[in-house]
């Protein structure tokens, strides 16, 4: 799965991060929480692994809520014999206190804080872009100081007008770092997620859920794709040659 670093590589002055399956291991804790708000009985949860299945989590993965909550209640009604679904919008809020109260809980995704130390040892300006609202952002962070220590700002899903894949929210990423999105390096899992931040007109690397067998919907969306954060080329991408971190 792991993918060359384009020859192409012009100035990366800002890091854009997204924060759900990219810096935070979230989405297993999110699929309980979304049977928990459904009332999905136990045996279908265990039968799926306590996961969503693939074709109905691959979907949703980087939208909004106001985007996938209607998607998952549909295959809930469809598949699950839902038969009082609820509004996408009491349902969204139910879910996110659930997952809220698992914070606790919520690992990073591999290799994510040490990137982010050397990165921010390098000086290179950080920030987060995630489809999240602010309120379950701040549960979420409340493990990982580390990580959201290192960031300079962090824009959420409600501070722009529309969501992923359209480019708002890095467009409004690169603005506040002062930076032009041709000199920003998104990283993503999703396929919706690269595809904002290319449309933003910046460079994007994927590190998609491992479940995710096929990479094709990523062509022409990331510039490179990797298994994980363990192996981002820092000084390839930054064209670091001999410079040394500071400690």
């Amino acid at each position: 799965m792991l993918t060359k670093v384009p020859p192409n590589v012009g100035p990366i002055k800002a890091i854009l991060w997204d924060m759900d399956g990219t810096l935070l291991d979230t989405e297993s804790l999110s699929d309980v929480a979304i049977y928990e708000a459904l009332g999905i009985e136990t045996k279908i949860r265990e039968a799926n692994g306590y996961k969503l299945p693939w074709e109905i989590k691959e979907p949703t993965l980087g939208k909004r809520g106001d985007e996938w909550v209607p998607m998952v209640i549909d295959y809930a009604v469809e598949h699950w014999g839902l038969s009082d679904p609820p509004h996408w919008n009491d349902m969204w809020n139910k879910q996110e206190d659930i997952l809220n109260s698992y914070c606790s809980e919520v690992n990073e995704c591999k290799g994510a804080t040490d990137l982010v130390e050397t990165l921010a040892r390098f000086r290179v300006p950080m920030c987060i872009a995630t489809s999240s609202r602010m309120a379950s952002v701040e549960k979420k962070r409340s493990r990982h100081d580390r990580i959201f220590n290192r960031m300079q700002t962090i824009i959420t899903g409600e501070m722009v007008d529309r969501p992923k894949p359209q480019p708002d929210i890095y467009l409004e990423a690169a603005r506040r770092m002062q930076v032009d999105p041709s000199e920003c390096l998104v990283f993503e899992d999703s396929v919706a997620g690269c595809q904002a931040g290319k449309a933003a007109g910046c460079w994007v690397i994927a590190v998609p859920d491992n479940r995710m067998k096929d990479h094709t919907p990523f062509d022409g969306a990331a510039d490179q794709i990797l298994p994980d954060l363990t192996k981002f080329d820092t000084r390839a991408w930054l064209n670091l040659e001999t410079q040394k971190p500071w400690n």
